[in-house]
């Protein structure tokens, strides 16, 4: 089920890896996101995925990485969570673009 909300919904710049069954699978975010970024902006949306990053060795920091679980999640909420992963990432990205005068 995941991945084929992961194939219908996220848009190109998003990549994932994970099972079919969904146990655990990873969003790798495009630079200049951190999933710090992401993983609160999500929080708000009643969507929770965790910031990958202390999953790897120091020399392999990953900090553009989420991590995701839907082994408790109702079937029906999972295209929406990742509906809103890709609304998401899409924001913070077009935030990142946009040039702001002060």
């Amino acid at each position: 089920m995941i991945q084929q909300a992961y194939q219908s919904h996220l848009p190109p710049f998003l990549s994932f890896t994970g099972s079919p069954s969904g146990f655990y699978s990873t969003i790798q975010l495009p630079e200049p996101l951190k999933a710090y970024q992401l993983v609160h902006y999500l929080e708000n949306e009643n969507v929770y995925a965790q910031d990958a990053s202390s999953m790897f060795l120091p020399e392999f920091k990953n900090e553009s990485m989420i991590r995701l679980s839907v082994s408790q999640v109702k079937e029906e909420l999972i295209e929406i969570g990742v509906q809103k992963i890709a609304e998401g990432a899409a924001e913070l990205l077009k935030r990142r673009s946009e040039v702001r005068f002060i």
